[in-house]
């Protein structure tokens, strides 16, 4: 039975069987955007498309694992299917601990990995069945929509800001560095390359377009010489 309508990222080396891979999950009615690198996958999951599985090539080495660990410290809500060359048992473990939540090893046949796509698509559908409603104030985040809305009202806000919201109401009243919330929303390795005053400018954003009044904020206060803190 084909999945309608359920988009999917592939990333995938090789071209030919990434074209061939790309045309079988199509004709099984998933719409699927390929990428030949991370680099491409990684801009395309910060857009705000909603992606329902991410098919991911093992065999890009460490870059891969790399996008999975930024997938998940990013919180982006994506199944993850990583195909892994050989995938010996402590390959497999490694996909696991890096994110992936599946690992099918490769070679594999197309029966095989339309059936974990499927699984994967419909075990996230059934967890988000009940969407999760985080509040702050006259704030409110509908998690699985990807939708927040202040005194009723929908604010639009970047992917960027709606993940360190989303970190700052999924941890409400506790105290964040600037370097901390860097390791956690934008990823560790990102991290290491960004000035921590990011931190602040996206903060500055936010209290624009939740706050009543931005130079005295209620929703994420400053600490002074400790960080920041929602609530």
């Amino acid at each position: 039975m084909s999945q309608p309508s359920i988009r999917l990222l592939l990333v995938y080396s090789d071209c030919p069987a990434a074209t061939r891979l790309s045309q079988h999950l199509g004709a099984e009615g998933y719409k699927v955007t390929l990428c030949i690198d991370v680099e491409q996958a990684a801009t395309q999951l910060t857009l705000p498309a909603s992606w329902e599985l991410l098919v991911l090539d093992g065999s890009l080495g460490e870059s891969a694992r790399q996008l999975c660990r930024q997938v998940r410290s990013a919180r982006i809500q994506i199944p993850v299917l990583l195909l892994c060359p050989g995938a010996t048992e402590s390959d497999r473990v490694r996909g696991l601990e890096d994110g992936a939540d599946d690992v099918l090893p490769s070679p594999f046949g197309l029966a095989e990995c339309l059936a974990r796509c499927r699984a994967l698509v419909r075990r996230h559908q059934l967890g988000s069945a009940s969407s999760t409603v985080l509040r702050c104030g006259s704030v409110s985040m509908l998690v699985e929509e990807h939708r927040v809305c202040r005194d009723g009202a929908e604010v639009t806000l970047s992917p960027r800001e709606f993940r360190l919201l989303h970190f700052f109401l999924d941890h409400p009243r506790r105290i964040w560095s600037r370097d901390e919330l860097l390791a956690r929303v934008w990823g560790e390795n990102e991290a290491l390359e960004l000035d921590p005053k990011t931190v602040d400018v996206h903060i500055r954003w936010l209290r624009l377009k939740l706050e009543d009044d931005p130079a005295q904020p209620s929703l994420i206060t400053t600490v002074r010489g400790q960080g920041y803190r929602c609530g």
